[in-house]
């Protein structure tokens, strides 16, 4: 009886380190070698040449690579789906910039889990969060929101969960200009949820008018999602259609041809970058140049171009250029008071 206790042991104990050897190995994108092994696992190095040779038969590890430092690096041999996903360095990079763009979700729900994924993406990668963080840094392209978040953690939950099991929505939020008191309850079809300039959006059908349009989820005030009611996705519906004639979030009116002029300064920034799929370019010879696209007049567009002061001229359409004209004359009236 001792001698089969005793076997079990050896069996459970053997077990365990191959889980310990296997664990560090998914850990390890360049692999590791039999001290980087010892080490993680504190198995001595005569029992992991053991455990490797049985993990090498059941193929579950590749024969050992030499680095250029002419050391013996073990990796783990590549499975089916159910395998440890695997990355290149620049995708875990990409993955690790993520996290400061990310970063207004920490406070949700939503933080727990991405804080576990980034927390993996950290551990491929090689280094502590404080270290990565001073390596990969993505600065916001806006402020945060000034939302109370236990409140937006309980509305995106609801928002989640009725986008993913393609459930209908009730929606507390209030109409524009309107305060928190004011709100409205919305019946909602939810189609896409959209990130935009540090803020998430979620994409819906009003159920009351057919309308589909934007409702930004920091200013609503409660979500409610509807076991028993089935969302209606229109069918030729996709985010990628309903944002090709945008400039920014908010769709509207019908697409016309806008032409801005840009003097030498700013001209560099905005013809190095595609501003909407429509754009064409025409470079002049002081080192300006004409942008032109065919889109929407929206309050983005409007905003974007006031952004750029004196640097940008608007050639049409006339409507445009007298808007941007006017808000331009009454700024500099405020400053001249």
């Amino acid at each position: 009886m001792t001698e089969l206790i005793d076997r079990n042991r050896r069996k459970y104990s053997q077990a365990t380190r191959i889980l310990q050897i296997y664990g560090a190995l998914a850990n390890a994108r360049g692999g590791l070698t039999i001290a980087e092994l010892e080490d993680k696992t504190g198995v001595t190095r005569r029992t992991l040449n053991r455990d490797l040779a049985l993990l090498q038969q059941d193929y579950l590890i590749d024969a050992p690579e030499v680095d250029d430092r002419g050391r013996k690096r073990w990796k783990l041999l590549p499975a089916g789906p159910s395998s440890t996903v695997s990355f290149t360095r620049g995708e875990l990079a990409a993955l690790q910039l993520g996290r400061s763009m990310l970063a207004f979700l920490e406070q949700t729900e939503l933080g727990g889990d991405m804080k576990e994924a980034f927390d993996k993406v950290t551990s491929r990668l090689g280094g502590d969060d404080g270290d990565l963080d001073r390596k990969l840094y993505a600065l916001p392209d806006a402020p945060p929101v000034l939302a109370g978040t236990e409140r937006f953690g309980d509305v995106l939950n609801d928002v989640l969960t009725a986008l993913l099991r393609e459930r209908r929505l009730e929606l507390d939020y209030p109409p524009s200009g309107a305060g928190e008191e004011q709100a409205e309850t919305l019946l909602l079809d939810p189609l896409t949820l959209v990130y935009f300039r540090g803020r998430l959006y979620l994409v819906a059908r009003n159920v009351a008018g057919g309308a589909i349009r934007p409702y930004a989820l920091h200013r609503a005030t409660e979500a409610r999602w509807l076991r028993n009611e089935p969302a209606e996705i229109p069918a030729n519906y996709h985010p990628e259609e309903y944002f090709s004639s945008s400039f920014g979030l908010f769709t509207g009116g019908e697409p016309t041809t806008v032409r801005v002029r840009f003097e030498p300064g700013p001209a560099r920034y905005a013809r190095e970058r595609r501003w909407h799929r429509s754009q064409g370019v025409v470079d002049h010879a002081d080192g300006g140049c004409e942008l032109r696209w065919t889109i929407p007049l929206t309050p983005d567009l409007e905003s974007w171009l006031l952004s750029f002061g004196d640097g940008a001229r608007v050639l049409a359409p006339a409507a445009l250029r007298e808007r941007i004209a006017a808000r331009l004359a009454a700024a500099a009236a405020a400053y001249g008071a």
